[in-house]
């Protein structure tokens, strides 16, 4: 990404909190929700317990921005038939450069979790038109200088335990590397275990240019894990190409730990496929209920979109 910017470790963005941005759709079913290199979706998470449907849904999105007065999060409000109406909230506390994951804790309205590119993790509550971060970040388990993220997720099992799942993006030859943790998010802060489970992955498609193997991912109510890839030429004009894939299952053990059963590249098809005369970045899924997905994008110049596809 070309991009230059601040790092800040504490600043109250107060100024962030300004009218809500309203948004066009276009004509090939993209809603466009942030406008040039600052107006991008680089992760996304669905509001729990707010209505979710065709055309219909609440989500909070974040920014991949760097300088000190630049929005790190916003909400979406999504309605069938009505332009989105987008509010970029002022955020409060250490404050990241970068964030390019978000995931919703299970079980706790208005409570996530936002990962930077280098691995750092904060709990973040969004409420009253403001973004708090709780505490200090986190590291993410195994973490090394270099590696570069640009996913995460959480998954409560049937027990209530809940585990985070988390992958360096990779890059062409080099795979993505996908680990999997118990976590406890709790009043006092967050905890990582040890990881207990790591495997390399590599997408067919996209097949040029920088490919980035895992862009975002989720994990579904079942454990199906779903991925998104992305190529950029390191142009912020594109084109770029993306895919989304089922790309394999998180599943937990009688341990208790959680196991990890990633495809192999020849085993992928994609369930959804942009390529480059789409010019679509896809750096973030959410997925809703009746096989219902909704992908975001951050497309650099153009700003980040959002758009729901039927993928059962």
């Amino acid at each position: 990404m070309i991009r230059n910017g601040i790092i800040v470790t504490a600043v109250l963005c107060a100024s962030l909190a300004a009218a809500p941005l309203s948004a066009t759709a276009a004509s090939d079913g993209w809603q466009r929700v942030g406008s040039g290199l600052q107006g991008g979706v680089s992760g996304m998470a669905l509001a729990e317990g707010a209505p979710a449907g065709p055309g219909l849904a609440d989500a909070v999105v974040v920014r991949d921005n760097k300088g000190d007065r630049e929005s790190r999060v916003a909400t979406v409000r999504l309605r069938p038939g009505q332009t989105p109406v987008v509010t970029e909230l002022p955020w409060f506390g250490v404050v990241p450069a970068d964030l390019e994951a978000l995931d919703a804790v299970p079980g706790r309205p208005g409570h996530y979790i936002a990962v930077a590119s280098r691995g750092d993790a904060y709990r973040v509550v969004v409420t009253d038109g403001r973004a708090t971060a709780e505490d200090e970040p986190a590291a993410l388990p195994g973490r090394r200088d270099g590696d570069n993220y640009e996913s995460f997720a959480l998954h409560r099992d049937r027990s209530g335990r809940t585990y985070a799942v988390w992958a360096t993006r990779g890059s062409g030859a080099e795979k993505a590397v996908v680990r999997a943790a118990s976590v406890r998010i709790g009043a006092d802060g967050l905890e990582f275990g040890m990881v207990s489970a790591r495997q390399e992955f590599a997408v067919p498609f996209p097949d040029e240019d920088e490919v980035r193997h895992i862009s975002d991912l989720k994990v579904l109510d079942d454990g199906t894990v779903l991925v998104s890839a992305a190529s950029d030429p390191n142009v912020n004009d594109g084109p770029f190409a993306s895919a989304v894939y089922d790309a394999g299952r998180l599943t937990v053990n009688r341990a208790n730990d959680a196991v990890l059963r990633m495809k192999p590249r020849h085993a992928l098809t994609p369930l959804s496929r942009f390529t480059r005369q789409d010019n679509r970045k896809i750096e973030a899924v959410a997925f809703l209920p009746g096989q219902l997905g909704l992908w975001g994008t951050d497309d650099e110049n153009f700003g980040g979109s959002v758009t729901f596809e039927r993928v059962g």
